[in-house]
């Protein structure tokens, strides 16, 4: 069964943190799209007091996936109170496709995401 976890560590992606200049950034966190032992995506992010950094989406080719990691990752942004995404690297691409932003880099508010849940948008 596919799940979106975050993992506890950025063991294994000293590589691509590496090309993304986010080594050693203590603020880097990652979420996994995990398939039994398999990780079929992810997401690497920083929550900040204000905004959270949108750095990498890898979706292995599955938009439906992408869709899955940034809104467990924006939700999780939404549930210390921050609005404010801000998207690096060609991240902005998978949100601009799946209609989170038209244009620019930045989506406000978060919670706009998850309008489609209109009975369950007050826990957000």
């Amino acid at each position: 069964m596919l799940q979106i976890i975050k993992r506890e560590n950025v063991n294994g992606y000293e590589g691509v943190l590496d090309e993304l200049s986010l080594s050693g950034d203590e603020n880097v966190r990652i979420s996994e799209a995990v398939d039994g032992e398999k990780a079929d995506g992810y997401g690497i992010y920083a929550i900040f007091p204000e905004y959270i950094a949108i750095y990498k989406i890898s979706d292995g080719g599955d938009l439906m996936l992408a869709d899955g990691i940034l809104r467990s990752i924006l939700f999780l942004a939404a549930m210390k109170g921050i609005e404010r995404a801000e998207f690096y690297n060609g991240s902005e691409e998978f949100a601009r496709r799946l209609g989170m932003i038209k244009d620019g880099t930045v989506l406000e508010p978060i919670s706009d995401v998850f309008d489609g849940c209109q009975s369950c948008k007050h826990n957000i």
